[in-house]
């Protein structure tokens, strides 16, 4: 399961799980995740679940989607990313990465290296 920890620009934090295989934030009140300032766009980006894989999309806002400090127009989210959607902090966490790191690890102890 992955989760969003979301902090507004006063400082107010919520979590959101990520429940849905798309879901979208912006500012209009039927995404799933709203952001109320004038700089987010209506629809401002969306994340799509497949699996244990996450991606977060720019839907063509005017301000942005920052992942780790750079815009994006889409990228694959990894734990610990840090999002920035005009001034609101959101941080994804997800459990699945990692048990599918440790699995790969796994694999590659017991075959022995790929050469």
């Amino acid at each position: 399961m992955a989760l969003l920890i979301l902090m507004t620009p006063k400082g107010q934090t919520t979590q959101v799980p990520v429940t849905e295989p798309e879901m979208t934030i912006g500012r209009a009140e039927h995404n799933h995740v709203v952001l109320a300032s004038q700089r987010v766009s209506r629809f401002h980006a969306a994340l799509a679940t497949d699996g244990p894989i996450v991606t977060i999309r720019d839907l063509g806002s005017r301000n942005g989607t920052f992942v780790n400090g750079r815009r994006i127009e889409m990228q694959i989210l990894v734990n610990g990313d840090n999002i920035d959607i005009a001034g609101y902090w959101m941080r994804f966490l997800t459990f699945d990465q990692e048990r599918i790191a440790d699995e790969a690890m796994e694999l590659i102890s017991e075959r022995g290296p790929l050469v």
